[in-house]
């Protein structure tokens, strides 16, 4: 077989007591390379995990694998990292997934063997043609797996799916499960030899000779394998049933039985379209269910740096390209410590943005409700016939249209903060007429600032000017510093102006506001080290400070400059906090209208690359 190296590829593991199936994998499902090797007795778990490394060596001798998966004999914790328990190991609560990636340096992922068998079969057996079904594997016990929008059910703490052991017979036989007359203990292997003392291979052969107590076996087999189906097919509605394991090879016997009684005992409306299936992949359905849960987690894994690395300019492909590239633990190290950075720097920003919006929302919600009460009133006066004249009620009719458009007017700068977006798509470092990006500015914190008796005044710089930025990010950013001044004043002025650095071809946007200088020094703090918001602590601030801003309803400024900062630095831009010295009084007066310059000002300079030299 000809194997293109270049291709990504996955490792899909099957567990077993006495086996481990290991098979090599590519992204349509095509098993390139297979190897079984005999699991170490007794199963100690360090010696199976070396045996496993050992066998993907052997596997993967190019090191071309992203990544694994491994279905283990019992069920898995809910993050896939666990094996909770395997009763033919012996195992409890071993990390099994966290060893294998310390061997291998490969992200690793675990399930229960059967979810891996019922994943095999949805991905490529019976089941591909459906999203929602249901796997049973008839064996030695009986097990189980939900697949539901195509997607794996394991419920919230990874033992979901055990659908043998679902109550048929309240007084009957015992299971290892603790439980008693369980679906397990009616239509397994060990069932069948109990109540007839034969293989199921054996009542085969015997129906296929035309045996009459086989066959009638057969029928109470299937009737009994009814019982229980019913109950899951009323819980799940699944588009397809697929029946699994060893005594799948007598379907043909049972299958008659079996639909006859669900057709009985199953609401039309609960089993439309339903179909009983037997599996297709056979003792290859857990190793080909475990590469598939490989390839989800490379996906999710994609996915997840794709969001921060579009933050940066990294496309979806080129992190597909790394993550299918098999790197080295130092290089995975280092690419995930900058994805770290870009992530954390995109939930401060959403989070930023999202507290924002709801403050401004809070606003505008009470602003409404005055226009909205006087349209109410005058309504009632006009419907209660309380006016003295057509031309009162005209009046009235005018005043509530009036109130009408106020809340028209209100309700378009809310739809305008809605659609403003934030964080989630990669940087467009574009030109940008300065005009327009600030008179989305003024329109977003005109409002918050007039609710706190605050003067803002926003110059318009020439239209002349343009600016290279991303459109989404510096309306955030400059959206973020004035609100956030906004947010931390009580009265007083803020000012933001445009000035032009021909020499440094730069834009520096001044934000001035009427407080000292001191009230930015926690925040310089903050960006004098940088690098304290990349380590892994749960405090970006001191003690003080986080109880400073405990009861705050937004970002402390010091964060909000933190995220500001690292948006320009992505821009090529800079944000400095400049001390402005205490002006004179002047002589000359001051135009009516015009801003008074105070005698303290704080003052954020946000520099910007010129899009063009004139």
């Amino acid at each position: 077989m000809t194997t293109n190296l270049a291709a990504p590829q996955v490792i899909g593991i099957d567990l077993g007591g006495t086996a481990i199936k290991l098979g090599r994998f590519d992204q349509a499902g095509q098993c390139l390379q297979s190897l079984t090797v005999p699991t170490p007795q007794p199963p100690q778990p360090a010696v199976v995990l070396d045996a496993i490394v050992a066998a993907i060596a052997q596997l993967d001798p190019q090191n071309q694998c992203s990544a694994i998966g491994l279905g283990t004999p019992g069920p898995a914790d809910a993050a896939g990292r666990v094996a909770r328990v395997a009763i033919n190991l012996g195992w409890k609560d071993v990390p099994l997934a966290d060893w294998l990636e310390a061997k291998t340096g490969k992200p690793t992922v675990l399930a229960n063997d059967a979810n891996c068998a019922g994943l095999g079969e949805a991905w490529l057996g019976a089941g591909r043609q459906f999203q929602d079904l249901i796997l049973l594997t008839l064996g030695t016990g009986v097990g189980g797996a939900v697949v539901m929008n195509g997607k794996l059910f394991v419920g919230r703490h990874g033992t979901a799916g055990e659908l043998g052991l679902i109550t048929l017979d309240l007084q009957g036989n015992p299971c290892n499960s603790g439980n008693r007359g369980s679906l397990e203990q009616h239509v397994s292997v060990q069932a069948i030899r109990r109540r007839t003392g034969l293989e199921p291979e054996q009542l085969g052969q015997l129906a296929a000779a035309g045996n009459e107590e086989a066959i009638a076996f057969w029928h109470t087999y299937g009737c009994e394998l009814a019982a229980g189906l019913a109950s899951l097919i009323y819980m799940l509605t699944p588009a397809a049933v697929i029946i699994g394991g060893g005594i799948s090879a007598s379907f043909e016997w049972f299958y008659p039985s079996l639909l006859a009684e669900l057709e009985i005992r199953v609401l039309a409306s609960s089993r439309e379209g339903l179909q009983i299936l037997p599996a297709e992949l056979g003792n290859q359905a857990g190793m080909v269910g475990a590469a598939k849960l490989a390839w989800e987690l490379v996906d999710g894994l994609t996915l997840d740096v794709s969001a921060a690395g579009e933050v940066q300019g990294l496309g979806a492909d080129d992190l597909t390209g790394l993550a299918m590239s098999s790197p080295t633990p130092e290089s995975l190290a280092e690419f995930l410590a900058a994805e770290l950075q870009r992530v954390r720097l995109a939930y401060r920003m959403a989070t930023e943005m999202a507290q924002y919006k709801a403050g401004f929302l809070a606003r505008a919600s009470h602003e409404v409700r005055s226009p909205l009460n006087g349209v109410i009133g005058l309504q009632q006066l006009i419907l209660s016939d309380l006016c003295d004249s057509p031309e009162e009620e005209r009046e009235f009719v005018k005043q509530s249209n009036q109130s009408a458009l106020k809340m028209l007017a209100l309700l378009d700068e809310v739809i305008a903060i809605s659609k403003a977006e934030h964080g989630t798509s990669k940087l467009e470092i574009q030109p940008l007429q300065l005009l327009e990006v600030l008179e989305v500015v003024q329109q977003m914190t005109q409002m918050p600032a007039q609710n706190r008796n605050l003067r803002l005044q926003i110059d318009r710089p020439d239209p002349s000017i343009y600016v290279l930025a991303d459109p989404r990010c510096l309306k955030q950013l400059l959206v973020s510093l004035v609100g956030t001044a906004i947010a931390q004043m009580d009265d007083g002025s803020i000012h933001l102006s445009t000035h032009l650095d021909l020499a440094t071809k730069q834009v520096h946007l001044w934000l001035e506001d009427t407080r000292p200088i001191e009230a930015w020094q926690e925040p310089v703090h903050l960006l004098s080290q940088p690098d304290q918001t990349l380590s892994f602590t749960t405090s970006l601030v001191s003690n003080a400070a986080a109880k400073r801003y405990q009861a705050a309803d937004r970002l402390s400024p010091g964060l909000s400059l933190l995220a500001s900062q690292a948006l320009l630095d992505l821009m090529g831009g800079q944000l400095k906090l400049l001390a402005v010295a205490a002006n004179p009084v002047s002589a000359a007066p001051v135009a009516v209208g015009a801003y008074p310059e105070p005698a303290k000002l704080s003052r954020l300079q946000c520099s910007l690359p010129l899009a063009q030299d004139d």
